[in-house]
């Protein structure tokens, strides 16, 4: 079997793993699972394999867990919707279940970039070139749908981020769940759009950009400033445009950042899963780190920081902890 074969039944069996541990599993979804693994024995050696696994990097975080069974239990909680995970507390547990639920998330499910127009893989920048002439930039895990026609140039951008350099012509528009960016007809631009969980950031590379938010707020953004639309309210952002732009290429300028946002922003650059306790979390961090080479990254805000990095099962789990 070839490795891009062998990893496609890897990608399969986490697939099945997570569907089956979801709690919402019906009966003839657990009926084609069996269908799955039965039919060919390469199917069940991938399904072995991930679920092994996935049950050894439990080890390290949940301690207490000593028997296959009781191990099993805890994974079943651990990879419940996040509704139902949230509820789970208490040291090690709460922190594994953030960790898998990171994994699930962000590593092992697909992405919502397989549905999308054009997506990007892990530490993956990709440039586009659109039919009406506009150019965009993908930043690493990132997913857009492109709606283009004689009076409307719209990106929706699903994950991620993305960077459009647009020539004059109709309104050019980069849409989130948050609100949109938009480029007024007759004017180019260039800007950026980062979409997080709460919020968007945009970034006036070049030119002035309009800003709308989901609920009507609306404001221009002036060229090489920078600013956040959560919905309902749109404010300043500290970072300057190049500095939130920096990614394109390859790096992250960190200006006064709490860590747990420098290690959000390595994450779409680094396979396997990256965790920061709570009690380093907060710990502020300034410096410009390579997003190309994360080991690289992590090495550096080691030997600033008072913190302490640990490694799990070849790179699959990577905990940053208080020293």
């Amino acid at each position: 079997m070839s490795a891009t074969s062998a990893a496609a039944l890897r990608q399969q069996a986490i697939a099945w793993l997570v569907e089956s541990r979801s709690g919402a599993m019906t009966e003839h979804q657990r009926k084609a699972l069996d269908r799955w693994r039965q039919a060919d024995p390469a199917h069940e050696a991938a399904w072995s394999q991930v679920s092994g696994s996935l049950e050894r990097v439990l080890q390290p975080l949940a301690p207490h867990t000593s028997s296959h069974a009781s191990a099993d239990a805890t994974l079943s909680a651990l990879l419940q919707p996040d509704r139902r995970r949230r509820r789970i507390a208490g040291g090690a547990l709460a922190f594994a279940g953030a960790a898998l639920g990171g994994l699930v998330a962000h590593r092992f499910t697909p992405l919502p970039g397989l549905l999308a127009d054009a997506h990007t893989a892990t530490a993956e920048r990709r440039s586009l070139e659109l039919a009406d002439g506009s150019r965009l930039l993908l930043d690493a895990r990132s997913a857009i749908d492109i709606d283009l026609g004689a009076d409307r140039r719209r990106v929706h951008l699903r994950q991620g981020a993305l960077i459009a350099q647009v020539p004059a012509g109709s309104p050019f528009t980069v849409q989130t769940r948050h609100g949109q960016a938009q480029v007024p007809a007759a004017h180019g631009a260039r800007f950026m759009v980062r979409l997080q969980e709460e919020r968007t950031q945009v970034a006036a590379l070049a030119q002035d950009v309009d800003l709308h938010t989901r609920l009507g707020a609306q404001s221009p953004l002036q060229a090489g400033a920078s600013a956040w639309m959560d919905g309902a309210a749109i404010s300043e952002a500290l970072a300057r445009a190049e500095a939130a732009a920096a990614w394109q290429s390859g790096m992250l300028a960190v200006d006064d950042w709490p860590l747990d946002s420098v290690v959000d922003a390595l994450r779409p650059y680094r396979t396997g899963l990256l965790r920061v306790a709570p009690a380093a979390s907060g710990l502020r961090v300034l410096g410009t780190f390579p997003l190309d080479d994360t080991d690289r990254a992590l090495q550096a805000l080691a030997s600033s920081l008072p913190i302490r990095v640990t490694r799990y099962r070849g790179g699959w789990l990577t905990l940053i902890d208080a020293a």
